[in-house]
Order: C-alpha cells, then sequence, then structure tokens
C-alpha cells in the first residue's frame, strides 16, 4: 500500500508540474509563463484554452517545441493553421537524450526558425509545455546570441528564474534529475560554443558530447 501511495504522489506532482505556475509578464497575454525576449520573440508555456490569445496579439509565427501528447499540438497547429498563423512544430524531448546531435540539431532549427522570422519582421512565440525547460534552454541561448549574456547570467536570469529544472521548487527529483542528466549538459554545450564566439550552425552539432554538469538552479 506505501509503495502505491508513493507511486501516486509523484505521478500527481509530475502532473502538476506540466502546468506552470509562473504568471505572464506579457499585458494582454494570459498565457502562464509568458515573457518578451525582444519586441519580435516571446516565450510561454503551451497556450491550450488560451490558443486564441496568439491570434489576438498577432503572432505571425509559432515554434512548438516539444513532442505530441494527446493531439495536443496536431489541435492547436489545426486551429492557428485556419487563422494564418505560421506554425513550426520540432518534438524536443525533455528527457532521455540518447542521440545528442539529432537533439542539438532540433535546437538549432529552432533558433533558425526564430532568426528567419525576424529577418522577415514578423512576431513568433516559441513554448514547450510549462514553457520552463526546453523554452528556457532556448531563450537562454538567444538572449547569449543577441544580448551578450555570460552562460552563468543566462542560467540563473534567463532559465532558472522562469521556472527551469530546480528554478521551479514544485518540481519534484523525477523531473529534475532527466533535465540536469540531459537538457542542462546540451546548453551547456552550446552556451560554451557561443562564449568562445562561435556562430551556432548544423556543424556546431556535430560529434557533441554532453558533459555532467554540477551547474544547478539551486545549490
Amino acid at each position: 500500500m506505501k509503495t502505491i501511495t508513493t507511486l501516486t504522489l509523484i505521478l500527481i506532482s509530475f502532473n502538476l508540474w506540466a502546468f506552470s505556475s509562473y504568471p505572464s509578464t506579457v499585458p494582454a497575454l494570459n498565457i502562464r509563463n509568458s515573457h518578451e525576449i525582444n519586441s519580435q520573440v516571446f516565450r510561454s508555456s503551451q497556450p491550450a484554452k488560451l490558443v486564441q490569445e496568439i491570434v489576438d496579439f498577432n503572432f505571425t509565427d509559432v515554434v512548438i517545441f516539444k513532442n505530441e501528447v494527446k493531439d495536443e499540438v496536431q489541435k492547436q497547429v489545426q486551429f492557428l493553421n485556419t487563422h494564418q498563423v505560421k506554425t513550426h512544430h520540432i518534438a524536443f524531448p525533455w528527457k532521455d537524450i540518447t542521440d545528442p546531435e539529432a537533439t542539438c540539431l532540433q535546437v538549432i532549427e529552432a533558433l533558425k526558425i526564430i532568426k528567419r522570422v525576424q529577418h522577415k519582421g514578423g512576431k513568433v512565440l516559441f513554448h514547450c509545455t510549462a514553457g520552463e525547460d526546453r523554452t528556457g534552454l532556448l531563450a537562454g541561448l538567444l538572449r547569449m546570441k543577441h544580448e551578450g549574456l555570460s552562460l552563468e547570467e543566462a542560467f540563473s536570469d534567463e532559465m532558472c528564474a522562469k521556472g527551469y529544472a530546480d528554478g521551479n521548487p514544485k518540481k519534484p527529483f523525477t523531473v529534475t534529475n532527466p533535465i540536469h542528466a540531459g537538457l542542462t549538459p546540451l546548453f551547456v554545450a552550446l552556451a560554451q560554443k557561443i562564449e568562445a564566439g562561435e556562430s551556432l550552425s548544423a556543424a556546431s552539432c556535430r560529434g557533441i558530447v554532453l558533459k555532467k554538469t554540477s551547474l544547478r538552479c539551486r545549490k
């Protein structure tokens, strides 16, 4: 009975984590964990029932940076396409990164899409599920590239501050441990390339090695 109770509590904690408790800081956007990177680029959690706000906010593009779960991505894509909002689905995992190079290429693809939208004068929103981990990784790299933030500044000020891994104290270890085993080493590897002056491209992913890191939001 004790084992069943413990497992139930873990599952409840995991499901609660999927919905961010962080409020929006963007006027007119009620989608949880919405924040402005710059006037053309925004991050958030998944819009769910507030998907109409994406249309009302005049986003031209949305990058859905997550794997499909219960047809939620498909439903969002169908809705936005009928309202002339271009969608880009990249099935990026939050754990179990078994092919670092392929996962790295997904990050590069997302960054290229965002850059292309900016050059065309559009406005783009990118999100995963809670808008904290996968979204945080992208946001941290973007701010390093465009604002010159250091690896540590991007991790602390952009990622941890908006719920990345144990930056959100409500996340169970069943979520934070896999994140620190996969996403955090991937962020560090790409962030170090930016700090070395490298323009991230597909070449940046060739032979990429994810090394264990002690980088944490909470010491």
